[in-house]
């Protein structure tokens, strides 16, 4: 946890001295115990655990431990650690007694059971950092789709020897034509050494998957797997992502030497880590998209002869180009002509034919053996094709008479190449899925096909017909018979439609085009999406235009600056209306000359409705960004980019960067922030004197954006920009925006900080306060706040050098200016008191001054008790924060019994926070626990701590 003070996002016209103080005095809620500023829980839990041990109740000698169950569900991102210190409260916890550590997590969140304590030890000083880099969702092996039992026997036996070979080709390349049953074979593999306990990860790439079309998250999953398997691994990426948390993001090379190459070198294992992947193909977008198969090339030959990566793939060119004839790869071509691969598709249909569905619909005599025989030569070797075939009769009616016909017209004038061979069993189903010399039904063909791949995410046909305006034709009742041998999810209203197989995508997107024969097949892409923006664009002005959405405004007029509600929920949006919402752009984006229908509607659509889309998209779903829209209408003439309201949509962007940082969405809200940020600076080229002030401002937050997400070096280059502008319009405006740049001071020293040059943000912090006096001596009523929010920034620099007793003075002198505040005005600065009496307390007990320190978290928790009382959905938050704070206090002094009824309502107060929102304050509640755990060993209590650790190894991060 980030223990520092970050500047807000004040506007001095919106933001009262109680928010602001507020903002900036969480920061420094608990910097005075220990040396790290950003201790994790587990590494609390894990020195609490160690350095007690002789209290732990011990084993029996011959009492085996239970190995750490790994709960491989992968985190999506949101986890959240107080997001914007700005916005939340932060906890503090005393760690004097306790050593720092680095932790990294095990693949995810973990359960133990009976687990050994030295094990338990490793295991969660391990247990965090890690959750940082991102776990593929779903690209984990399936054994339902590996090959059958009985098949694939030599091609399995060649991976088998080289998986125990143990020789310099650390690759097994697996080549064979789109449908030859490259990935059942890779399933088979994964299924195998699994059962064996040899897999150390396996990716399953997806071209339809925006989680597994790209390399992006391929290192981050196989990392995270590697060091669920090996804690000295575990613990050299944990270190590198504590020391650079840019790593989380950084191009894949940087990745793959930090996170497995050089822990791999370093630390050798005596058992081979077995890996696969299978698709790579399709996760290379284009022949210029070779990060991916340079490490492949150059980085794996480097790497122990023990790590072995079994690897699917078409055999591209590109793929070939960097794989082939290389000494550390070998390869093996899926011979889909040979012997056996015939003999394994006659099996396969052998065993589709037990099915019951198939066998009572295919009438009396059955099984017919010439027509299986015939199905049998006609699969020419593609299990993708014999697949396909029995998809096909599976929805067909009359099943055995469309086999027939099939059998028919897919008879070979001599032998097919693969892919053709595919596309012309395409070509049969489609050409029987209606009456192609019907005009109503071609057009309804390509209604439908052209929607489900244009389509950005994949939608039901409940969604698909309400885009459409109910269009019957999308029916239940109709399309599982056409199309569903070829597409999944027709059987369900609800359930997203996509394809069964990437090559029916590229048939009738690319090559249906190719041939008079199968032109009627073919889609556009684009054109389709270009139909779906405007469908998009009618389904928003239609439904945003006559219903009231509750909660809906949030981010205009004053609603834009009220943060205490983070993003509401808005209630009653459409799954149709919410894709428009979510998509509407991208599909616009591909329109390249607007049709009379879109040059329409779009002057219906932005005057009215323009942030409201970016406010449903907020509350429920995934902000992605809106500029896409912007660069587009900028794109299209006068006409369109006069109806963008640049000046509003940056006011509300900065507001959800805001809003989203407060209930710690952080990566959504630094693209608002930065999309407030490149509006902004559009503005200022057109009116510099009205709007520098503004992308200042803009640039000071997403400065603590990019903090949070532990870009400190885009950070610090941010808020000096941010410096740099003030310090010009202090100098123009004869000292008008002395406050406006001392803030940023504030900022730029923290960030000076957060990488490493603690004598350079000491003098920023120097700066920021003799600024903040100058203000304070001319007007103190309006600007002490401000100066005792400096302070308390000044005091963590001063710390942060080893002058203690200047730090102390720092926030004396911040506590005498917030009582003297609290005075005039206790209701809107006790709080902004209690804060500074927090920091105070760490301070004094930090100098040894402990008595003393007992004394002002206990006027802090006292004060935290009132405002809770009157307000606890605001302060119950502080309140479990300052009870933390005050059992710790207790337990330095000795006062274990003491220690133990705080530490209980802190834990109860953080549970019921966690209850609601739980991304937020699961964070906060295992500091509580792990506290509750000291308190616990400390007075003897073995059994109930043994039951804290449990709720806190079951909590996620």
């Amino acid at each position: 946890m980030n223990q520092r003070m970050k500047s807000s996002d004040n506007d001095p016209l919106i933001m009262n001295c109680l928010k602001k103080d507020l903002e900036a005095a969480i920061k420094p809620f608990s910097f005075a115990f220990g040396p790290s500023l950003e201790q994790d829980p587990r590494v609390l839990v894990a020195n609490i655990m160690e350095r007690y041990k002789e209290h732990w109740t011990p084993k029996a000698p011959n009492q085996a431990s239970a190995s750490v169950m790994v709960d491989r569900k992968p985190q999506e991102g949101r986890r959240v650690i107080a997001a914007d210190p700005s916005r939340e409260p932060s906890v503090m916890f005393m760690t004097s007694s306790t050593s720092g550590g680095h932790v990294t997590n095990v693949a995810g969140d973990y359960i133990t059971n009976d687990v050994d304590d030295e094990q338990l030890v490793a295991r969660m000083r391990n247990a965090s950092a890690l959750e940082k880099l991102t776990y593929a969702t779903g690209a984990s092996w399936n054994p339902r789709r590996a090959c059958l039992s009985g098949t694939r026997v030599t091609t399995l036996a060649l991976i088998h020897d080289w998986l125990w070979s143990l020789d310099s080709r650390n690759i097994f390349h697996l080549k064979g034509v789109a449908g030859s049953g490259k990935t059942a074979i890779a399933h088979a593999i994964a299924q195998a050494l699994h059962k064996d306990g040899r897999l150390a990860s396996a990716f399953f790439f997806d071209r339809e998957d925006p989680a597994r079309n790209t390399p992006r998250f391929l290192l981050t999953t196989i990392a995270r797997d590697i060091a669920n398997l090996y804690p000295a691994i575990a613990a050299e990426i944990s270190n590198a992502l504590v020391k650079e948390p840019a790593l989380v993001s950084a191009h894949i090379s940087r990745q793959f030497e930090a996170f497995i190459a050089g822990p791999l070198r370093r630390h050798p294992v005596d058992s081979p880590i077995m890996l696969v992947i299978d698709a790579l193909d399709e996760g290379i977008c284009d022949d210029s998209d070779t990060d991916l198969l340079e490490i492949l090339r150059d980085g794996v030959a480097e790497l122990p002869s023990h790590v072995r990566i079994f690897i699917t793939s078409r055999p591209t060119k590109v793929i070939e180009q960097y794989l082939s004839g290389k000494s550390h790869a070998t390869s093996h071509l899926l011979d889909i002509d040979s012997h056996e691969n015939r003999q394994d598709i006659a099996a396969y249909v052998d065993s589709q034919l037990l099915d019951d569905t198939i066998w009572s619909q295919m009438g009396t005599p059955w099984p017919d053996e010439e027509l299986i025989r015939d199905l049998k030569i006609m699969a020419e070797g593609l299990f993708l094709w014999i697949a396909t075939v029995f998809g096909y009769l599976r929805n067909a009616h009359k099943p055995r008479a469309k086999l027939r016909a099939l059998l028919s017209k897919s008879h070979p004038q001599g032998e097919l190449e693969p892919t053709k061979k595919i596309d012309k069993l395409y070509a049969a189903i489609l050409e029987v899925s209606g009456d192609w010399d019907d005009i109503d039904f071609c057009e309804d063909y390509a209604l439908f096909m052209g929607a489900v791949m244009a389509v950005k995410r994949p939608l039901s046909l409940a969604t698909l017909r309400a885009l459409h305006g109910g269009n019957e034709e999308l029916s239940l009742k109709r399309l599982p018979q056409r199309f569903g041998s070829v597409l999944v999810g027709l059987h369900e209203e609800y359930a997203p439609i996509h394809t069964l197989h990437l090559s029916f995508r590229e048939f009738i997107t690319d090559r249906a085009s190719k041939s008079p024969y199968t032109h009627k097949f073919y889609v556009s892409e684009t054109l389709h999406s270009q139909r779906l923006a405007e469908l998009c664009l009618q389904t928003m002005v239609r439904e945003l235009g006559s219903t009231t959405i509750p909660g809906a405004g949030y981010l205009t007029g004053d609603n834009v600056d009220n943060l205490d509600e983070g993003i509401p929920k808005l209630s009653g949006i459409s799954e149709h209306l919410l894709y428009a919402c979510e998509y509407w752009g991208d599909h616009i984006s591909d329109v390249e000359t607007p049709n009379s229908s879109i040059s329409e509607i779009v002057p219906q659509f932005l005057p009215h409705h323009n942030i409201i889309w970016i406010e449903i998209v907020a509350s429920n779903s995934t902000f992605r960004g809106s500029l896409c829209v912007w660069h587009w209408l900028n794109g299209h003439g006068i006409i369109f980019k006069d109806l963008y309201d640049v000046d509003s949509q940056a006011r509300a962007l900065f507001g959800l960067s805001s809003r989203l940082a407060y209930i710690g969405q952080l990566s959504e809200a630094a693209i608002a922030m930065q999309e407030a940020v490149d509006l902004h600076r559009t503005l200022v080229a057109e009116q510099p004197a009205i709007h520098y002030t503004k992308l200042a401002q803009s640039l000071n937050n997403l400065s603590n954006r990019l903090s949070d997400l532990g870009k400190k070096e885009e950070a610090l280059k941010t808020v000096e920009e941010a410096v740099i502008l003030r310090r010009v319009f202090t100098l123009e405006g004869s000292g008008k925006f002395i406050d406006s740049l001392a803030q940023s001071l504030n900022n730029f020293s923290n960030r000076l900080s957060d990488v490493g040059r603690i004598t350079e943000a000491l003098i920023a912090a120097h700066e920021a306060v003799a600024l903040y006096r100058q203000l304070a001596a001319e007007r103190p009523a309006e600007f002490n706040a401000h100066l005792a929010t400096s302070l308390n920034s000044l005091s963590n620099h001063l710390s942060n050098l080893g002058q203690g007793e200047d730090a102390l003075s720092a926030i004396q002198e911040s506590v005498t200016l917030r009582q003297a505040l609290a005075v005039g005005k206790p209701v809107a600065c006790n709080a902004n008191l209690a804060l500074s009496l927090n920091n105070l307390s760490a301070h004094l007990s930090r100098l040894g001054r402990r008595e003393e320190a007992l004394v002002w978290i206990q006027e802090a928790e006292c004060l935290y008790r009132a405002l809770a009382a009157e307000q606890p959905e605001k302060y119950n938050a502080y309140l479990a924060g300052s009870l933390l704070n005050l059992s710790r206090t207790f337990l330095e002094l000795g006062r274990q019994g003491e220690a133990l009824v705080p530490i209980r309502e802190s834990v109860a107060l953080y549970r019921a926070l966690a209850g609601k929102r739980a991304a937020l304050y699961n964070v906060n509640l295992k500091n509580a626990l792990a506290n509750l755990v000291l308190v616990l060993l400390n007075i003897g209590n073995q059994e109930e701590t043994r039951e804290v650790v449990r709720e806190f190894t079951s909590l996620p991060m």
